[in-house]
């Protein structure tokens, strides 16, 4: 994620976390890197047709959207008011990569239009991964 994050600048990147909820944990199987079409510092818009490869695959596979991810260029990983207008779903979470600073910086968070909420995760470096 932060490779692409670093690729698209000065644009904001995007893309999807698909895997599958396991006794109440999400576990993360595939990464989506999808293409801006905004093509913008300060908004990310999925291109239709990159979405729909990624649905596609995701159904193939039998996996499920854990996460959206986007990248701030500028700013910190802070939900902006676009963001929160514009989001997903409340029930998958957003990871935002800040690359403000020298060293990227990712939060997690839980979204509505009208809240909120830092969201928890854990990165486990699997056995040969």
């Amino acid at each position: 994620m932060v490779d692409q994050a670093r690729a698209e600048l000065p644009d904001e990147c995007c893309g999807l976390l698909a895997g599958r909820v396991e006794g109440g944990i999400g576990r993360v199987l595939m990464r989506y890197p999808l293409v801006n079409a905004a093509r913008a510092p300060t908004r990310f818009l999925s291109d239709a047709h990159s979405m729909f490869a990624a649905d596609r695959d995701m159904r193939e596979r039998q996996l499920d959207i854990l996460a959206v991810y986007h990248s701030h260029p500028v700013s910190d990983p802070i939900p902006s008011r676009t963001d929160l207008e514009n989001n997903y779903s409340s029930e998958v979470m957003n990871l935002i990569i800040s690359l403000k600073s020298a060293e990227p910086v990712i939060r997690a968070w839980w979204l509505t239009e009208t809240d909120v909420r830092e969201a928890e995760y854990d990165v486990v470096k699997e056995a040969g991964g």
